[in-house]
């Protein structure tokens, strides 16, 4: 588990992550061949939930409202929809349809995020990027998810996120007790915070789709030559 400045992680991000991953550049004579299996971001779904009352995490919303311009799929939920979301997705994944799922969660919300991750952990259906911010309870994570993140404040609120005993993924706690400037009510309000997470979602997504893409590409035999 890894507790780094809040610069250090966003300057990191923003630097690794180029603008723009997801645009796909005009190759004559490529083209027509990455069109087929052309990676987009409406196959991610981005699940939020809102904290305590819908009153103190419209964050959430401001958020939603970014990634669908981004072209994402994104719904928001009062933190009481969090089975709808654990029932939607797990109903999709058993027709066929393997949506990559990105959820994120605010206070009440972010705990709701570690229910849907149980509930669908134990259907074998991974989830590429769980995000929270202030998690008042939250759970040790769980192995089918491959990335989160935590933004948290010791106030009172917010607590570090633990592994789980079987968990291998990425797990990165961001300690923003320092920043005067947020508190339980705001740190989903954040412009800054909002930044780094649709880097983060660009960057963790980009390579499953990559390797998405690349699982489907039909593969050639070899024409051995008689020259």
């Amino acid at each position: 588990m890894h507790r780094l400045p809040m610069k250090l992680i966003a300057a990191a991000w923003l630097i690794v992550i180029p603008t723009g991953a997801f645009a796909q550049a005009a190759q004559p004579g490529a083209a027509a061949q990455r069109t087929q299996a052309a990676a987009s971001p409406s196959q991610v779904q981005v699940d939020l939930l809102r904290g305590l009352a819908d009153v103190f995490s419209r964050g959430m919303d401001t958020l939603t409202a970014k990634l669908n311009q981004q072209g994402y799929s994104a719904r928001v939920y009062s933190t009481n929809g969090w089975q709808t979301v654990a029932h939607r997705i797990a109903g999709a994944y058993s027709r066929g349809h393997k949506d990559i799922i990105v959820i994120i969660g605010h206070s009440l919300g972010a705990n709701a995020t570690f229910d849907i991750a149980n509930q669908l952990d134990r259907q074998n259906i991974p989830i590429e990027l769980i995000v929270t911010f202030d998690a008042t309870r939250p759970q040790p994570v769980p192995k089918n998810v491959l990335h989160l993140v935590n933004f948290y404040q010791e106030n009172g609120f917010g607590k570090p996120v633990s592994a789980g005993s079987e968990f291998k993924g990425e797990l990165t706690n961001i300690d923003l007790t320092a920043d005067t400037g947020l508190s339980h009510t705001t740190i989903e309000k954040s412009p800054r915070l909002h930044l780094v997470v649709m880097k983060k979602i660009e960057n963790v997504v980009k390579k499953d789709l990559a390797a998405k893409v690349k699982a489907t590409k039909p593969k050639t035999k070899r024409q051995k030559s008689n020259a």
